[in-house]
């Protein structure tokens, strides 16, 4: 069979490289990173139309208060970065430690976490969230924690069966043999093994999140309705779409493309680190 010339290698490769997911991605983040610090005031003009096409000095429009619709963008993408990250984080730190331990060689330990967690997922998420917010607790930071612990048993799930995997256990009972300890053969041995799962997941799970918290915004369980959050936009002009579609279309688009491009970055990386091996 004739070599692939080293050319054509190349250019297959060039080509395998994740630029789509990385405009996908880098468009959202820098907009919610940078745009704070170039934005104009969010505050209505006096001079502006609500639900005003774009024009007249507002490039994307005003939208039904009358607030300038790209400025409201430009502020709107770090409550979303940052809430969903958050409680992405919330669940990484309180779901894997509780993987690993359900992964011990104790049974007893193992049911007992695996079946309390089992109550945590019978929940629905947004149900929980509504019942969150009929009871007063409609802060930042109630909405981003039980995001981020709703979580806890899917990543506690994942950890616990990448490390019962045959092949790790057989590589753990070897190194118990040996005389590790436990942080040697969990913080160095399993953390290998765990890393690629563990980064497809999250990447899934940031999809997930991301979509649990701007349901709640859009639902009204979350930040207030004057905020300039992405999702309490699209709620805010819904009714507005066929008349000014930028202040719908431009937000859910920065959404998707976020959502999007985070899944793919992951897979295309994954993809290319198990071929270099």
């Amino acid at each position: 069979m004739t070599p692939l010339p080293v050319t054509t290698g190349l250019r297959r490769d060039r080509a395998r490289r994740p630029w789509t997911a990385l405009v996908l991605l880098a468009v959202p983040v820098a907009t919610a990173l940078i745009g704070p610090w170039v934005a104009g005031d969010t505050a209505p003009r006096e001079d502006a139309l609500p639900s005003q096409a774009p024009g007249g000095g507002h490039a994307l429009g005003t939208d039904v208060l009358g607030r300038d619709v790209l400025s409201l963008v430009l502020h709107g993408g770090a409550s979303v970065l940052g809430s969903a990250f958050g409680a992405l984080l919330i669940g990484m730190i309180a779901g894997v430690p509780l993987g690993l331990l359900a992964a011990g060689p104790r049974r007893t330990l193992d049911e007992t976490v695996m079946r309390t967690l089992d109550l945590l997922l019978a929940f629905p998420g947004l149900l929980v969230l509504m019942t969150l917010a009929a009871t007063g607790h409609r802060d930042w930071y109630w909405l981003l924690t039980v995001a981020g612990l709703l979580q806890v048993p899917a990543v506690a799930r994942l950890v616990r069966g990448a490390a019962l995997a045959p092949g790790a256990r057989t590589v753990v009972e070897a190194l118990r043999m040996q005389g590790r300890g436990w942080a040697y053969i969990h913080l160095r041995h399993l953390a290998r093994e765990l890393a690629a799962p563990l980064a497809t997941d999250a990447a899934g799970r940031f999809s997930v999140v991301l979509y649990l918290l701007a349901s709640a915004n859009f639902l009204g369980l979350g930040l207030p309705a004057s905020s300039p959050d992405w999702a309490v936009l699209i709620e805010r002009n819904s009714d507005a779409l066929f008349t000014q579609p930028a202040a719908v279309l431009v937000p859910a688009g920065l959404l998707t493309a976020l959502c999007v491009g985070s899944n793919l970055l992951v897979d295309r990386t994954l993809a290319r680190r198990r071929r270099s091996r």
